[in-house]
């Protein structure tokens, strides 16, 4: 299985990683002038790397992020994205699938991403190059937002990613610009069929994707159309349950998606409740950190993408739901699967009073 060279990996991370300028190389091909660095303790580090990583996988290969020594025992999930940052959407679930539940997850991506140029303005120091510029950022961002999405899949314990490289084209809320069968923007039938493959081989419980509203952007419906066309062509009894995932936010909860128009896939499973996974989960002392903690993290690590950031600590809890193409039994499993979510992850610990006047384990009385 092909590896790859991740900077973020604890293994393959030098001592210093900030002696060398990633972002500002990856994006410019040279180091920032007046700038010296030492190598010589990186020397070890690249040969580890060079073993490691001895080619860039291509279409459809996976990128190792973690890797996994044991089998794993609980369940098996595949991300189905358009881009890098959609995954945030389902962070806080992927990462305690793995963490807590010692299943396994992977993801796909659709595109490169490189038509989120518009809004990289506050990323254009940090990677040296005019990223809104159409023409530069089109070229650059693709290595770049694979990076980003990269060290966000190692912050999830994502076990391996898969890039199938397609064109993002252009923002529209129109699926039919990539899923018509003349607009000849995306290879439908390579999508498709690399979707097929990975399922069957993945044999994963549950595939994961983003809701298909006609107000979401048109490569978000068409990859979770996509998604759910690759999962009806397998056998049932070898079929994952497909969910989408809305976000509940201080303004409400979501809505169930409706049957997008022309595509009866889309169709959620008939008296099924939504699945809720709860961001804000309290652990740590005095129970003052959440999950949304780590989506936090994933989404800065998407920093050429600067609208992404302003939803930090916006979701509250995740809505799942279920489509009705998922084989029968998947309403039971996917209520075990986010029963076990909602279990406590950490042991709370024990402070003296060493550590200070707050070292209490109850919060003080108001």
């Amino acid at each position: 299985m092909p590896g790859r060279c991740l900077p973020g990996h604890p293994l393959l991370r030098g001592p210093d990683r900030r002696s060398f300028p990633d972002h500002q190389r990856r994006a410019t091909g040279r180091l920032p002038a007046k700038k010296e660095v030492n190598i010589r303790p990186h020397i070890a580090w690249f040969l580890l790397a060079l073993v490691a990583c001895t080619s860039t996988p291509k279409p459809g290969q996976p990128w190792v992020v973690t890797q996994i020594e044991a089998p794993a025992t609980g369940p098996r999930v595949l991300g189905v994205y358009a881009h890098p940052d959609d995954e945030t959407s389902a962070a806080a679930i992927l990462y305690k699938t793995r963490a807590h539940l010692e299943g396994v997850c992977d993801l796909l991506l659709i595109t490169n991403g490189e038509g989120g140029f518009k809004y990289s303005t506050l990323a254009e120091d940090l990677y040296g190059a005019e990223l809104t510029d159409e023409p530069v950022g089109r070229a650059l961002l693709p290595a770049i937002r694979r990076d980003e999405f990269l060290d966000g899949c190692a912050l999830m314990q994502i076990r391996a990613a898969y890039f199938l490289e397609e064109t993002d084209h252009r923002y529209s809320t129109d699926p039919e610009e990539v899923l018509a069968a003349d607009a000849g923007v995306w290879n439908l039938d390579r999508i498709e069929d690399a979707l097929v493959e990975r399922m069957t081989l993945g044999r994963y419980d549950f595939i994961l994707t983003l809701a298909p509203t006609p107000q979401t952007h048109g490569h978000h419906q068409a990859a979770t159309i996509l998604a759910l066309r690759a999962a009806a062509r397998l056998p049932a009894d070898q079929r994952p349950a497909v969910l989408c995932a809305r976000q509940e936010t201080a303004d409400g909860a979501p809505d169930p998606p409706a049957i997008l128009a022309g595509y009866p896939e889309t169709a959620l499973a008939a008296g099924v409740p939504p699945l809720i996974f709860d961001r804000t989960q309290p652990f740590g002392h005095r129970g003052r950190l959440d999950y949304r903690v780590l989506v936090n993290w994933v989404i800065a690590a998407h920093k050429s993408q600067g609208t992404m950031q302003l939803a930090m600590s916006r979701g509250l809890r995740t809505h799942l739901f279920l489509f009705a193409l998922s084989p029968a039994g998947s309403a039971e499993a996917a209520q075990a699967w986010l029963e076990g979510l909602a279990q406590p992850q950490f042991t709370p610990r024990v402070y003296g009073s060493s550590a200070g006047t707050n070292a209490s384990s109850s919060p003080p009385k108001r």
